[in-house]
């Protein structure tokens, strides 16, 4: 009997399962495919998304691709007639293409010796610049910065003529510069090396000073011909101050005659529009060249300098670099006293035809507390006693007012906080709170002493005590303009608030004018104008040391004010620092000099003595104009 084997599928059969497994490979193996390149496209996006721009530079790079920044001007700073204080000037840098050069040997010869004789320069460091950024296409050459057009013309020349004199090329940039130097330096403030102001209205105005950036892209063909797209610069905006340049060149000569004639730990000048608030001059002794703001010399002696360490020095710029008139607060003195009368006139604590006794102090919590005459005025009328800055009236009047009205007053005439003026670095001064104005408090500080004040702060409320009553925000910008000149902002005067009623405003005037014809203030009187004002002798802390601050605040005309005006020294280098005289006799120095520069001019028949004519040393050099 036959054994029988296993039945094999039929040859149909197996051909058909071959088949099926192949086709089941080939299908996954289409799928790893798909999945591998899905997942390198993938990779690709991921890396084009994070890291795409770098590789595109490194690509165009290798192609002479260039990415350059187009720089702008920033805007400039002038004063009220556009006498230019602060501006930009174009210059050029220079860039080697090391690349370029050293593609070929002779152009690198020829353009090296070039550049030495052109700018007189040795050409090793580019040698080395060259040699150590081979593939570079844009290197800037630290020796050729800030090139006027003139410099780089016989280069440029050369070029154009020489084409084997390649490899080379001017970037366009700008420098700062300030063609009055020192005028107005506590005002302008000066920018760094990033462009960036410092101090002043470069600082405060910094975002509208500066522009926008441009950008220049491009490449070298094959042809090395150089395809670009440009995005321009936008220019920055130009900022013209309330301050004329005449002026404050008068009022810093003159500080700079009285250090040198008298001497003094400061000295401070302001002139203000009591009419809308402008600044029309603010100087002090600290002052610097604006083109050098770092150079102490103008401040200290070389032995002083040298012997500074890091911390010193740091310390002196700051303070050479502050404004006194709106950064340091001091005790007024006397000056204060208008401020007291128009307070308790205003509230009726006192009226016009009120007198008041001195018999040289007053009694006060059991305190005598002494007038600057000490064997007494005797029976004084309210005007007699701002005219002779009586101590003693001013205390009883102080009281009549009460410590609670005489807070609120404080606080009407700005003291104690800041004016809100366009420039950085305003501090508020100190004033005592309502609960602490006690008896004693209260008398010192009705005469000046004991609370601090700001000159800023002093003037803005002074401006209010005699226009009317309207207390105008102080500022130092009149307009912003467009790099074409055209006005884009103009800064209106803004007014904060009423201080006093006109008819309180109307008396303070009245006793300003009589205490410069016939009383105290005399010496601050200007033949043909009529002037109103008080002066102040503050007795600085500690008491034992003998030290004062002497002031002259005042108006001009006094019957209807166009200009008012301070006049600060601090510390007088005499002997007896105690008198007002040296601020009032500074004061009419001053304003013999800068009334007609304000276009106010005498109201009586009679000539002003010294006055000063326009002066071509405040224009700034035709040749610091900008390089069209």
């Amino acid at each position: 009997m036959a054994v029988r084997g296993k039945m094999r599928p039929p040859r149909k059969r197996r051909r058909k399962v071959f088949t099926r497994g192949m086709t089941i490979t080939l299908f996954l193996f289409l799928v790893l495919v798909f999945i591998f390149f899905c997942g390198l496209l993938g990779r690709i996006y991921i890396l084009n998304r994070d890291h795409g721009d770098a590789y595109k530079k490194q690509v165009f790079s290798q192609q002479s691709y260039t990415n350059t920044i187009l720089k702008y001007r920033r805007g400039e700073i002038k004063d009220r007639n556009e006498t230019i204080l602060a501006q930009s000037v174009r210059r050029f840098d220079m860039i080697i293409e090391p690349r370029t050069l050293l593609a070929d040997e002779e152009a690198k010869t020829e353009t090296l010796a070039k550049i030495a004789e052109c700018f007189s320069v040795g050409t090793g460091d580019i040698d080395k610049l060259i040699a150590d950024n081979p593939d570079s296409m844009y290197q800037h050459v630290d020796e050729m910065k800030n090139l006027t057009k003139e410099q780089i013309s016989p280069f440029t020349d050369a070029m154009e003529k020489n084409k084997k004199i390649k490899g080379v090329w001017f970037e366009e940039t700008f420098l700062r510069i300030y063609p009055l130097d020192t005028i107005a330096c506590n005002i302008v403030g000066f920018t760094s090396s990033e462009n960036e102001g410092t101090y002043g209205i470069e600082g405060s105005y910094n975002d509208q000073l500066n522009g926008k950036m441009g950008r220049e892209y491009g490449y070298f063909d094959a042809n090395m011909d150089f395809q670009r797209t440009v995005k321009k610069a936008v220019n920055g905006n130009s900022v013209v101050l309330t301050i004329d340049a005449n002026v404050q060149r008068v009022i810093e000569q003159q500080i700079r005659k009285y250090n040198k004639d008298v001497g003094a730990k400061n000295i401070a000048v302001m002139v203000m529009n009591p009419n809308n608030g402008e600044i029309l001059a603010m100087a002090s002794q600290n002052s610097y060249d604006l083109n050098n703001p770092r150079d102490l010399s103008r401040m200290y002696t070389e032995e002083e300098i040298s012997g500074m360490d890091e911390e010193a020095t740091a310390q002196n710029l700051m303070a050479m670099w502050s404004n006194f008139c709106i950064a340091s607060a001091y005790e007024p003195g006397s000056t204060y006293k208008p401020f007291t009368v128009a307070a308790a006139l205003d509230e009726g604590a006192i009226k016009d035809s009120d007198y008041f006794n001195c018999a040289g102090a007053l009694k006060v919590a059991g305190q005598d507390i002494h007038c600057s005459v000490r064997t007494g005025h005797g029976s004084l009328s309210l005007q007699q006693s701002l005219m002779e800055s009586c101590n003693s009236a001013l205390m009883q009047i102080g009281s009549a007012l009460g410590r609670k009205n005489f807070s609120k007053y404080n606080t009407i005439f700005g003291f104690g906080q800041r004016t809100g003026i366009d420039l950085p670095g305003e501090t508020a001064g100190l004033i005592h709170k309502e609960e602490d104005l006690n008896p004693v408090e209260l008398a010192t500080s009705s005469f000046g002493q004991t609370q601090t004040v700001t000159m800023v702060q002093m003037l803005a409320g002074f401006s209010s005590l005699v226009n009317g009553g309207n207390y105008y925000q102080p500022h130092l910008v009149k307009e912003i303009q467009n790099e074409n000149g055209a006005v884009v902002e103009t800064v209106n005067p803004v007014v904060v608030k009423k201080t006093i009623s006109e008819n309180t405003s109307s008396l303070i005037r009245k006793y300003a004018l009589a205490t410069v014809e016939d009383g105290t203030a005399k010496p601050a009187g200007v033949k043909g104008y009529s002037i109103g004002g008080k002066t102040g002798t503050a007795e600085k802390r500690p008491v034992t040391e003998k030290n004062y601050l002497v002031s002259f605040i005042g108006c001009v005309p006094a019957e209807n004010p166009q200009a008012v005006y301070y006049v600060i020294i601090d510390e007088p280098n005499v002997e007896e620092q105690a008198h007002s005289t040296y601020a009032t006799e500074l004061s009419a120095k001053i304003m013999k000099k800068v009334l007609p520069f304000l276009n106010i001019y005498p109201d009586s028949t009679a000539e002003p003595e010294d006055t000063a004519e326009p002066d071509s040393t405040a224009e700034p050099d035709s040749t610091a104009e900008p390089e069209e």
